[in-house]
């Protein structure tokens, strides 16, 4: 093995080593937590840049690793209402894995981010083939939803006091 693939691989680890350490990866134990991380792919977007379109078609849930997300809904005649922040560790396009697999809100990049986005499909394996680490998900995700579902009240009442 030459030196510059063991730097890499080093360099590799150590990232793979910080990633764990986000919210989402904490929840799972190393070997799992490893195995979702190398079935992500890495994306990057620009502030301001659209991640997601309300009543998209999904197939990738995203974990947010670096920057800030805002999630939101267009209402007529008041244009686009911010619902809520997403934060590094934090996922988001959780409709990826439920059917009718639409969006739900809008996501624009609000500082430059980095995330991870794995398949929807590969995910639904994952659980299938794990049920301990399913539990784990979907706890994860219906922690999400409530949080959601939480701030976006708060927001109407906001929206309707107006």
């Amino acid at each position: 093995m030459r030196w510059s693939e063991l730097k890499h691989i080093r360099t590799v680890e150590k990232d793979i080593d910080q990633l764990k350490k986000l919210k989402f990866f904490s929840e799972f134990d190393d070997p799992v937590a490893e195995k979702i991380i190398h079935s992500c792919e890495l994306k990057e977007f620009r502030v301001k840049d659209v991640i997601i379109e309300e009543y998209q078609e999904l197939s990738e849930l995203y974990i947010l690793i670096e920057g800030r997300v805002v999630l939101g809904v267009d209402i007529p005649k008041k244009g686009r209402i911010n619902l809520d922040t997403i934060h590094p560790g934090q996922i988001f396009s959780w409709s990826a894995m439920f059917p009718p697999y639409i969006s739900t809100a809008y996501a624009i990049a609000t500082q430059p981010v980095k995330l991870l986005a794995i398949e929807s499909t590969k995910l639904m394996q994952m659980i299938e083939d794990n049920c301990a680490f399913g539990y784990k998900f979907m706890n994860i995700i219906s922690h999400t939803l409530s949080q959601r579902l939480a701030d976006t009240r708060l927001h109407l009442v906001n929206i309707i006091s107006i």
